[in-house]
């Protein structure tokens, strides 16, 4: 590939899927020119440092990760939530656990998985309250969810369409269940 050709965001994309493979080590401008086929000018001129093209990396993440899912979940309250937790349990979660990974070491990093983490979280808890699951204990259920969402993206298991069907089932079902929910007035 040409560097004329390239914008900055093939070199953010091609990050990410650096990023996924083989982790935050593969997020420099040596790495990435060679991986792309092009000199580190190319990189340079659309990045005034790596420091830069980390913050590219993360923001374009955040987009993948949070805002391109919200605008793609679209029904009622439960269907959003349901269409919410299929997607996150039939995702490919290399990239996610790679930029948690990189959060460890990483400030910028750890601030936009807080920033990330935070949005989620929200848009789960105003989905329950929609649903009509009570304030007292929407916060509760929707961590609880997190949580598990969070447990499976850093396990290696895998799990068969019945058996992942079944736990997005119950996942929902005890999220969305009478207690907890308010009653009509």
């Amino acid at each position: 590939m040409s560097d004329d050709r390239l914008t900055s965001r093939d070199w953010v994309n091609a990050g990410l899927k650096a990023l996924a493979k083989t982790g935050s080590a593969a997020l420099k401008a040596d790495t990435l020119s060679k991986r792309l086929g092009v000199s580190r000018g190319s990189f340079y001129w659309h990045f005034a440092d790596v420091g830069a093209f980390h913050a590219a990396v993360l923001h374009r993440w955040r987009e993948v990760a949070y805002e391109n899912v919200v605008q793609e979940i679209h029904g009622t309250a439960e269907n959003r939530l349901g269409s919410l937790l299929d997607r996150a349990f039939r995702a490919d979660t290399r990239l996610e656990r790679a930029v948690r990974s990189w959060a460890t070491a990483d400030s910028r990093a750890r601030t936009m998985v807080e920033a990330v983490d935070a949005r989620r979280l929200a848009y789960v808890e105003k989905l329950l309250l929609d649903a009509g699951v009570g304030p007292g204990i929407a916060p509760t259920r929707t961590r609880l969810l997190y949580w598990a969402y969070l447990g499976f993206i850093l396990s290696s298991a895998r799990l068969d369409e019945p058996d992942r069907r079944r736990l997005l089932d119950e996942l929902a079902r005890a999220a969305m269940s009478k207690a907890g929910r308010r009653t009509p007035a």
